[in-house]
């Protein structure tokens, strides 16, 4: 997910550079309904104040489905799992560790299966998804190259299967 830029404060001059989901700027000028940062102007409507927070961390997520899988990435443009958990974290301006083993120590509240709800994650060794709701789930899939939705109990048969990996534990965030 990223934003347009625009090289004059109007909707006529839009350039080929993006602005990434959760990137910081500093404002240096306004004018109507755009603000200008280095040499670029953003549409005042696709900026958040830097203490933003959402009560639901996960709100936009699957805005981000089909994005591009990139081991190790965490930008629009390509993106691993558990820099898919960082984005929105650090977004609304709470830490959150890199790596997913580091993720899963990190959340502390563990839940079982039966308990799992929006918002919960769920851990593999090297590998972590965001339920969506009581049967679906979102990640950023290797073997399929983007973030996806798959029903939850498919994507663990799944990963059981072709990587012989079980779940590791299942995290509460909130």
């Amino acid at each position: 997910m990223s934003s347009e830029l625009y090289s004059k404060p109007n909707n006529k001059h839009k350039i080929k550079k993006r602005l990434s989901f959760g990137s910081k700027i500093t404002v240096v000028k306004k004018r109507g309904n755009f603000y200008k940062f280095d040499n670029s102007w953003i549409k005042k409507k696709k900026l958040k104040k830097i203490n933003f927070v959402n009560k639901n961390i996960f709100k936009n997520v699957i805005k981000f489905t089909n994005n591009k899988y990139k081991w190790g990435g965490k930008h629009f443009s390509g993106i691993d799992c558990s820099g898919f958990i960082q984005l929105f974290f650090n977004f609304n301006n709470k830490f959150c560790p890199r790596d997913t083993k580091d993720q899963i120590k990190y959340f502390k509240k563990k839940i079982k299966y039966n308990s799992m709800k929006k918002n919960d994650l769920i851990f593999w060794k090297g590998h972590v998804a965001i339920v969506i709701s009581k049967k679906k789930l979102i990640h950023a899939y290797g073997p399929f190259r983007k973030i996806v939705i798959m029903p939850i109990e498919k994507t663990i048969d799944r990963i059981y299967k072709t990587a012989n990996l079980k779940v590791t534990g299942i995290r509460r965030v909130t």
